[in-house]
């Protein structure tokens, strides 16, 4: 008994080879697929081990002595603020890159001066790296350090800049970098028209990195 279709030239051993055509080209797509989800899964898993592992902590900073000096005289005071700073950079395996550094301090929330830039650094893996301020203000006679010889005065020095991190030849983009210090300063001399004080104990600065 044979089978008549539609159309003459269609016989049942073609529709066999059609549909035996059809699922191979499916069963190749599908493992071109899986193949590829494969690769796309092994790349983004060695990514995330790569970051896990290389990802840089923050560099810490201390401040290691402090000087204030102030020059009062009948018409204007002028001060001087001598700081460094030690940066040290924790990572194994990333070198610190700093820019745009700007150094700047405060005594009881009141500004001394602008601040002033310091040059850019470039901190190898573990490595330690001394910075140092100098910054000078003018202000009035009524500014409000006069401590009595022997004491103290708080002041406050901040760095501010961008922070990048390099890994071989990758090089992350730019961090804003803060950094701020506090420094017990004790006045250590007593003139009419000059007073000096000084900080050598070294303090842990606060350092934050967004």
């Amino acid at each position: 008994m044979s089978l008549i279709t539609g159309d003459p030239e269609q016989s049942p051993r073609d529709c066999s080879r059609s549909r035996s055509s059809s699922s191979g080209k499916h069963r190749r797509r599908c493992r071109v697929l899986i193949a590829a989800s494969s690769t796309v899964a092994s790349l983004a898993s060695l990514a995330l081990i790569l970051w896990l592992t290389l990802r840089p902590s923050s560099p810490r900073f201390s401040l290691l002595a402090t000087t204030a000096t102030l020059d009062d005289d009948a018409s204007a005071a002028a001060i001087v603020v001598d700081a460094a700073l030690i940066a040290h950079n924790p990572n194994a395996h990333a070198t610190a890159l700093y820019g745009q550094l700007r150094a700047s301090a405060s005594y009881a929330g009141v500004p001394l001066g602008a601040g002033a830039p310091l040059p850019a650094l470039e901190q190898p893996d573990q490595g330690d790296a001394v910075l140092s301020a100098l910054l000078t203000s003018s202000t009035s006679p009524s500014w409000s350090w006069r401590p009595a010889p022997g004491g103290r005065a708080l002041l406050r020095v901040r760095i501010e800049g961008q922070l990048r991190w390099k890994v071989a030849s990758w090089v992350s983009g730019r961090h804003g970098l803060t950094v701020d210090c506090v420094a017990a300063v004790v006045r250590s001399s007593a003139g009419q028209q000059q007073q000096q004080g000084s900080s050598s104990s070294p303090s842990q600065c606060a350092t934050q990195v967004l």
